[in-house]
């Protein structure tokens, strides 16, 4: 059967992938159950290049289709056409799958009969097949159900769950939940009790005053194996038995745009996961003990450790929701408990409109020179060098990154101010004296001017602008925090006294092509 013949309105009972390598090895995928490939046991791939969860597969028996979504960070393929990751496409039947692109990890769909492979329901190939083939029934309100979207928020929805469009969302550990043992973290799945008795009083009276009740919790030990996924499912619903009200939970495994207080959870919950109702803000609320609030003690006299983070109060402001802690909600305690937010706020740099205050001619030089960039990751150093400095036709970038060490970087600056013509920037990080020296003793060694152009961002600006390009530009190499902290460990100011001629501040002036991406770069994200 061609992949023309296949028609929506056949009656299509299986959907199988195929492997081109290895013919007998096969994945059913079931109607609108997804199936997720990657480097497992499942299919026997060992490269590294390959992730855990490099693809995504959901079966649509009624329009025999299937959509495909790139998980994993390399690029993977559909038709020899590469996918990248967050992309999605749509498969007709007989279609090829490269789980890498330009490898022989390739699978082509069929949608047949189940004697056109001899699949017996006893003999499936995967874990999820242990399940008899039949088509799936529609979302039920009646039927609990745990998901997973983009291969790291989990979604659990309870039995009867309903939706309103007021919203009474709770953070979990520290807030409806606490450990017995009295340790900051649990021991097991079973170290836990509940905040208060007022807790299932409180969201009872909720769900009867026409609320849904959302849980939002952090959960980052999934994403790095330190939790276990299926024990911790089961405390979830150990817990909502004792709340014994629909409840629904979404659980943040990765530090990705899902993990609080970055606003994809609460944005999947508006637009997948509340029946097409909009969320009256002014009635919902968001409660949680992550609050910014310093070591204070309890109404009893008791002392208690200032809050880890401030990360629930961030999340309620970036969504715009109504916050509590759960001494406010639960015990009705006052509400003049000073706390803390973050000393960088991202609106703050919206005022910032120009690069310099100075003129732009200042940015450039009829004369052949030397400029020495000095500037940490997320300082937007690059940005500025490539779309403000090489507009200038004589100028040549040089960089660390691509040449692969300081010292090619030198002798690259040499060969290009050697010439008639060419100025050259020096787009490394230069945090020290002795980095910016040995591009300084070149330029004296030539007679040339050299000046610094210093990034004027602080560290926590740098980590929030990594952390939105990390949210916003898969493709883009991640940098860790620590790089960040160290560059600023070895930071020491420019000064003429090194033999620099002129130095140059220049401020960090954001640049949005989504106004999507606007909204998010004024959130706090850290």
């Amino acid at each position: 059967m061609s992949k023309l013949s296949m028609k929506t309105n056949d009656i299509v009972t299986l959907c199988v992938l195929v492997s081109d390598e290895n013919p007998e090895l096969k994945f059913i995928l079931l109607d609108n159950e997804p199936l997720t490939l990657g480097r497992t046991q499942q299919t026997g791939i060992v490269d590294q290049r390959m992730s855990k969860n490099q693809m995504k597969f959901v079966a649509d028996y009624s329009t025999a289709r299937v959509l495909v979504e790139q998980l994993g960070s390399n690029r993977s393929a559909v038709n020899d056409e590469s996918m990248i990751k967050g992309e999605k496409r749509l498969l007709n039947h007989g279609d090829k799958v490269s789980l890498l692109f330009n490898s022989n990890f390739t699978y082509h769909l069929d949608f047949v009969t189940p004697p056109t492979y001899g699949v017996d329901s006893n003999k499936r190939t995967t874990n999820c097949l242990d399940k008899e083939i039949s088509p799936k029934k529609p979302r039920s309100d009646s039927t609990s159900k745990w998901e997973t979207r983009d291969g790291t928020l989990l979604v659990y929805n309870s039995s009867n769950i309903v939706h309103k469009d007021k919203i009474a969302a709770f953070d979990m550990d520290g807030t409806l939940i606490v450990t017995q043992s009295g340790k900051v973290f649990p021991v097991d799945e079973n170290d836990w009790k509940m905040y208060s008795p007022e807790v299932t009083t409180s969201i009872n009276k909720l769900f009867d005053d026409g609320y849904k009740i959302v849980i939002f919790t952090n959960q980052g030990g999934i994403g790095v194996n330190k939790v276990n996924e299926k024990t911790f499912k089961k405390k979830i619903e150990n817990i909502l038995k004792v709340i014994e009200t629909p409840v629904q939970v979404f659980i943040a495994t990765r530090k990705d745009i899902y993990r609080k207080p970055a606003p994809g959870m609460w944005n999947v919950l508006v637009s997948d996961y509340n029946g097409g109702l909009s969320v009256d803000m002014d009635k919902s609320f968001f409660c949680g003990d992550a609050a910014g609030r310093p070591a204070r003690s309890s109404a009893d006299g008791k002392s208690i450790k200032k809050d880890h983070s401030c990360c629930d109060r961030l999340f309620a402001m970036n969504i715009g929701l109504k916050f509590y802690t759960p001494e406010e909600y639960f015990l009705k305690e006052s509400t003049g408990v000073l706390y803390t937010l973050p000393v960088f706020n991202p609106n703050d740099v919206m005022s910032n409109i120009l690069y310099t205050d100075l003129t732009s001619k200042v940015l450039f030089s009829p004369n052949k020179e030397m400029i020495i960039m000095v500037g940490c990751p997320g300082s937007g150093k690059s940005y500025f060098a490539s779309n403000k400095l090489f507009c200038h036709d004589r100028m040549k970038i040089i960089n660390r990154d691509t040449l692969g060490s300081w010292q090619k970087c030198v002798s690259e600056a040499k060969k290009y101010l050697s010439g008639v013509s060419w100025s050259v920037v020096i787009d490394n990080t230069n945090p020290d004296i002795e980095s910016r020296k040995r591009f300084i003793d070149v330029a004296k060694s030539l007679k040339i001017p050299c000046r610094v152009f210093l990034m004027n961002v602080s560290k926590d600006h740098a980590k929030h602008n990594n952390k939105f390009r990390e949210l916003t530009d898969r493709k883009h190499q991640k940098v860790s925090d620590a790089t960040i902290n160290f560059y600023f460990s070895k930071f020491q100011e420019p000064s003429k006294n090194e033999g620099i001629d002129e130095i140059v501040k220049i401020n960090f002036v954001p640049h949005f092509k989504d106004p999507e991406h606007e909204k998010l770069y004024k959130m706090f994200l850290l």
